[in-house]
Parts: C-alpha cells; sequence; structure tokens
C-alpha cells in the first residue's frame, strides 16, 4: 500500500520539476534576445557620425563669428555675391508731448533735423561713402538698421548707435561709420528755436 503511494508521487515531482526547467529556459531565452535600455543607447551613439557632428560644429562656429553672436538677419542662398545697394528711408515721425528730457534733449518737434541738401543729399551721401560689407554680400544677407542719434542745436551729431536688434555680418557697422562721418546737420526747431533733438535713420540695405 504504502509503495503505490510513492509510485504516484513520483511521477508528479517529476512533472512540476520539468515544467519549471522548461519556464526558466523561455525566460533566459526571451531576455537574452532582447537588448536592454542601455544596450540600445550604446548602439545609437556608437552609431553616430563623427564627421556630420564636425560640420554642424563648424557651421555653427562660422555663423556666430559673422554675426558677433547677436545677429538677427538670415542669409539667403539665392542672393549670394549679388551686388549691395543701400537705400536711406524716411525717419519715423514722433508723438505726443513736444518736451525735453532731462538731458535737454527733444524726441518730438514742429521741425525735425535734416541733412544739408535733403532726403536727395542724404541718399548721394551714402550712395558715395558706404561700402557693403563683404561677408553681407557673400551671405546674401540684407535688412534695415536703424541709427539712433542725437543733433545738437548747432547741428552737430553726437551719441549714435543701433536701436533695436542688430543684423551682424558687418551691416550695423558700416551704417554707424558713415553716419558717424556725416557733416553738421540742419537742427531740429520747435517754436522758431533750435532745440536738441533726437533722430532714428533708418539705413536698408539691399542684394540686386
Amino acid at each position: 500500500m504504502q509503495y503505490k503511494k510513492i509510485m504516484a508521487v513520483k511521477p508528479l515531482t517529476f512533472l512540476l520539476s520539468l515544467c519549471s526547467f522548461l519556464l526558466c529556459s523561455c525566460y533566459n531565452d526571451d531576455t537574452t534576445s532582447r537588448p536592454s535600455e542601455s544596450d540600445t543607447t550604446g548602439v545609437v551613439i556608437q552609431n553616430a557620425d563623427p564627421s556630420s557632428t564636425s560640420m554642424a560644429q563648424a557651421e555653427s562656429t562660422d555663423t556666430v563669428a559673422k554675426s558677433d553672436g547677436v545677429a538677427t538677419a538670415k542669409p539667403n542662398p539665392a542672393k549670394k555675391g549679388m551686388k549691395g545697394k543701400v537705400t536711406v528711408m524716411e525717419s519715423p515721425k514722433m508723438s505726443g508731448a513736444m518736451e525735453a528730457d532731462k538731458s535737454g534733449t527733444y524726441t518730438n518737434v514742429e521741425v525735425y533735423p535734416s541733412f544739408p541738401g535733403g532726403s536727395k543729399g542724404l541718399q548721394s551721401y551714402f550712395d558715395k561713402n558706404l561700402q557693403y560689407p563683404a561677408d553681407a554680400s557673400n551671405d546674401g544677407v540684407e535688412g534695415t538698421v536703424n541709427i539712433l542719434f542725437t543733433v545738437d542745436e548747432t547741428g552737430k551729431l553726437s551719441n549714435a548707435h543701433v536701436s533695436g536688434n542688430k543684423l551682424g555680418y558687418g551691416l550695423d557697422e558700416e551704417a554707424l561709420r558713415v553716419v558717424n562721418s556725416m557733416p553738421a546737420w540742419n537742427p531740429g526747431k520747435l517754436k522758431g528755436k533750435n532745440v536738441k533733438t533726437k533722430f532714428t535713420l533708418p539705413v536698408s540695405f539691399q542684394l540686386l
């Protein structure tokens, strides 16, 4: 009787052991066939093309070098190498009270400062004196630079600087250079009297 019980238990134990072995074997095959997340990441890094990374870094460095890190102008491949032209645009008219600030300077006056010879004389001066920057021409860069300066009671210009975002590629510096080289202007007037006035001059660079 006891012998029969022992014989009945042994096959059952054997079956349980066999099932456990098969389950462990399947689990091991599954885990070894699938790479872990760290393995996958390693493959991506190893397959990265070092030459393309170097090229991207070089292009980025070149852009910063030409723009001094502050450029807002975007190169236009279709205009690379074209001849440059500059157009002096009309200054925006100011509004509000005609009152001087703490430094005695006006932003809104009855008669605005003007270049000797008027708008035609101003355009002619820029045509003769401005050189379109080579970096901008070679890369097809154009845009408008706003130069803000003060014209005092005698017509002398001072404190000229770029107003707003800079274009880069030498455009801002060239517009500023020409403004700083200009002769005295006709001063602004308020109630028939010469007054110190702030003036904004938009200088448009174009490639044709």
